[in-house]
């Protein structure tokens, strides 16, 4: 009698930007072949035989809305290339709460929206399961406490979906920085997301902002691979086309030549259009990391990122844009692609499956949930091998410090005072520095 493969069982809440391209094939990927296949990309392939047998099986997709259909669109999807599995679709306000009560995952890969992380995740590991999160963990530095207390109290896993890590082009380089560049001075990071994140596909962007959405991935690359500790924050923002969304949108219609009313929202978006954050580390390095959601459809690329490093021997750069990969289409004009991200191949076989950076990182996490679930390695033992919890709170610190600096700041720029606010960050608490006030 021959006993059954290992099995971890994943349910999925949310059903993001992402979730077609990179988050559902790669899970597909994983229920077809496991992950075996893709530890080379995490320097992890020495583990390949040891979980070359366990079984990745999505139990359950859920989103809020049954009205929108999302999950039930998404099982089917599964479906398709899975008609002998049963995925349920599960819809509701808090609809994590029910699927962890059906069908006792392993896993809760939580796609919801920034403001609805810490929620999820803490049920889930109140309920008994690891979790994998989307960036940013949360957008607070108590939350950011609740979950890494609560995983050490659980002894369960929150790994972070942060992908920059992965990404060879930016490894390479951030690897080899100390020798090859020395001492650094100086850091410059940016990351626009396209216009259409915004004002078409976030409904929630006025419970966020670009910085913390995904300035989050440019300071984990940072923190990760150069081990700096963040000690004061200075932010400013800018606020011109969201907020004023229903007199510019009619603008842009009419410079691309379509109705005005094809635009999903017309109205106000009260939010940052952009954020730019100074970061002083413990070394004396600077971190200048600009961010913003408003880049034209028109760009060349899906979004314009760059990371630069200034060292006292040398400098390194590594941009999007530069990396060879572009096209002239008719009708879509030039555009850059990025398919270390999540490129796709076609099988013999005719199976779709995707590799890259983006695909990597959820590998990531799973490794270290089967590492401790399975192979039953101690969690403490572990911590190196992908983004903790813990590894976020000095990023949800900045993050959370930002927020609150460029707020401030704008309230004075408005009333004439200029931008006087800045933060420190001491003993893991953020003082507010603040001339205007007391």
């Amino acid at each position: 009698m021959t006993s059954s493969p290992p099995r971890l069982k994943v349910a999925i809440v949310g059903g993001g930007m992402f979730f077609d391209d990179i988050i559902g094939q790669t899970f597909k990927d994983f229920m077809r072949g496991g992950i075996a296949g893709s530890l080379t990309s995490i320097g992890m392939s020495h583990l390949a035989g040891a979980v070359a047998d366990v079984d990745i099986d999505v139990c359950a997709v859920g989103t809020r809305s049954e009205k929108s259909g999302t999950a039930g669109r998404i099982t089917e999807w599964f479906a398709a290339d899975f008609p002998d599995r049963t995925i349920e679709a599960c819809y509701g306000e808090h609809v994590w709460k029910d699927m962890l009560a059906r069908h006792r995952p392993d896993v809760l890969f939580v796609a919801t929206p920034d403001h609805v992380h810490a929620e999820p995740i803490l049920d889930a590991l109140d309920a008994g399961a690891d979790v994998i999160t989307e960036k940013p963990l949360c957008l607070t530095t108590s939350e950011c406490d609740d979950i890494i207390n609560k995983a050490r109290e659980m002894d369960r896993v929150v790994a972070v979906d942060m992908h920059k890590r992965y990404d060879p082009f930016i490894r390479e380089m951030m690897q080899k920085a100390p020798q090859k560049y020395g001492p650094l001075n100086r850091v410059r990071c940016v990351l626009e997301e396209p216009l259409e994140v915004s004002t078409e596909i976030f409904a929630w962007a006025e419970q966020s902002n670009p910085f913390a959405y995904v300035g989050c991935h440019w300071l984990d690359v940072v923190h990760h691979y150069l081990k700096v500790k963040p000690v004061a924050v200075f932010a400013t923002g800018q606020k011109n086309l969201l907020l004023h969304w229903d007199e510019h949108h009619r603008e842009i219609a009419r410079r691309r030549g379509v109705d005005p009313g094809t635009f999903k929202r017309r109205g106000p978006i009260k939010t940052w259009d952009s954020i730019d954050v100074a970061v002083t580390y413990n070394n004396g390095m600077r971190g200048d990391y600009n961010n913003h959601w408003i880049n034209p459809a028109e760009f060349e690329g899906a979004v314009n990122q760059e990371i630069e490093l200034y060292g006292i021997y040398g400098r390194g750069m590594v941009d999007q844009q530069d990396r060879g990969y572009r096209e002239t289409i008719i009708g879509d004009g030039s555009r850059t692609r990025n398919p270390t991200f999540g490129g796709r191949i076609h099988h013999h076989g005719g199976h779709l499956e995707i590799f890259g950076y983006g695909k990597a990182s959820i590998a990531a996490g799973l490794l270290v949930i089967i590492r401790r679930r399975i192979l039953g390695e101690p969690l403490e033992e572990l911590d190196e091998t992908y983004p903790t919890a813990a590894s976020q709170r000095d990023i949800v610190q900045v993050i959370e410090a930002a927020s609150v600096v460029a707020a401030r700041n704008y309230e004075c720029l408005q009333s004439g005072r200029g931008t006087p606010v800045t933060a420190l960050l001491e003993d893991g608490n953020i003082r507010m520095i603040d001339p205007t006030r007391r």
